[in-house]
């Protein structure tokens, strides 16, 4: 008898088990997923020059002091303001008293105008500091941009599900799943920078360089999303 409680039991916790992946079944919505991407091409406005001042252990050189004070000079014919624009990302620890102890300073700038990027450069070879390197060129409302380009993606792909619902007979409805990925924004440079900025390209002879150009920033967004089948 008890061991025919337990059968009837374990048939009744099966049957529950049935009904419930049946109304699951019946519950199961159809969909489309779509997947989309959308972009846009913007002129870069925000740059950022790595700058290193380094004085070496040896006889006859240039004091950290006094390259600090050519770069001062160097940023404010430049038009730039230092306290705003130009921070410290890295020094050395020793104090310069040793003569045997390699002072380094290494900087940060950032400017705003892709005209006033040249002009700086200029005045770093003018007053002989010649480490300085264009790190990053892009712009400083990334974040909207990249919102509005979302949104367009969004409608693209709400666009291609009613396209192809539509060929089937079917109409599309809400969104029942949304998953969005920012792409790394495309920021490089212009290819007259570094021609026209390393080495002894600015020598008195050398050839005349074009105007410094910056190649336009992308902006791409990507989703997809998973529309309900009315």
């Amino acid at each position: 008898m008890k061991r025919m409680k337990m059968i009837l039991a374990a048939a009744a916790l099966l049957l529950s088990a049935g009904t419930a992946l049946a109304q699951n079944h019946k519950t199961d919505i159809p969909y489309i997923e779509i997947s989309s991407s959308a972009d846009t091409l913007v002129v870069p406005n925000k740059f950022r020059i790595a700058i290193t001042l380094s004085e070496a252990p040896s006889k006859g050189k240039t004091t950290l002091a006094e390259l600090e004070k050519s770069l001062a000079t160097a940023l404010t014919a430049s038009g730039v303001d230092m306290q705003s624009q130009l921070v410290i990302t890295g020094q050395s620890n020793a104090d310069g008293k040793r003569k045997d102890i390699y002072q380094y300073k290494s900087y940060l700038l950032t400017l705003h105008e892709a005209a006033q990027v040249e002009t700086v450069f200029d005045a770093l070879q003018a007053n002989g500091i010649s480490n300085a390197t264009l790190t990053e060129s892009t712009r400083s409302d990334l974040r909207e941009l990249q919102a509005l380009v979302r949104v367009k993606a969004m409608k693209n792909a709400l666009q291609t599900a009613e396209e192809l619902a539509g060929a089937v007979g079917q109409r599309v409805g809400k969104a029942i799943l949304i998953q969005a990925y920012s792409a790394a924004p495309e920021t490089r440079m212009g290819a007259t920078m570094m021609a026209a900025k390393t080495g002894n390209a600015l020598m008195e002879d050398a050839v005349v360089m074009p105007s410094l150009k910056f190649n336009d920033v992308r902006v791409s967004q990507n989703v997809t999303v998973r529309f309900a089948l009315e």
